[in-house]
């Protein structure tokens, strides 16, 4: 797993975000897992929404699976996610979390992305979806809190 922030300073620690996606990758039926977390400024994500997409706007997260075949359950989470943190951060800005968490709430919804959850066409899959972005996200926060009382 690698984290790169594009941003100048780099908005958070790199080591708090890994440490986050490795906490949820470990509550998910993956046999492996290889993600690479990109951070950026919606500039950038623009360009990336318009070039993949071509959606020519910002947006708070782009994720790329390593392969274009639905993962298989249990299969290792393999790709590229892209944040945009200034639209996480604006997006996000009522909660009480601080900023390195509410970024890795998208960079946990593009982990879902990687793992074959899909909230594009509606229904149950979007809420199945939800469910498991907002169960996962309180556990791995619910963690690091345990941790740090230690």
């Amino acid at each position: 797993m690698s984290v790169r922030q594009d941003i100048r300073p780099a908005p958070f620690p790199a080591r708090r975000l890994k440490e986050y996606a490795r906490a949820a990758l470990s509550h998910l039926p993956a046999s492996g897992a290889d993600v690479r977390i990109r951070i950026v400024g919606d500039a950038a994500i623009a360009r990336w929404n318009r070039d993949y997409l071509g959606r020519g706007s910002p947006t708070n997260v782009l994720s790329f699976p390593e392969s274009a075949d639905a993962p298989a359950r249990g299969a290792g989470v393999t790709g590229d996610i892209v944040v945009s943190a200034p639209t996480c951060l604006a997006q996000t800005a009522g909660w009480k979390e601080p900023p390195a968490a509410r970024v890795f709430f998208f960079i946990l919804h593009g982990i879902l992305h990687l793992a074959g959850y899909d909230h594009e066409s509606g229904g149950a899959q979007a809420r199945r979806m939800r469910r498991k972005e907002l169960a996962l996200f309180r556990r791995v926060l619910g963690e690091e809190g345990r941790e740090r009382k230690h």
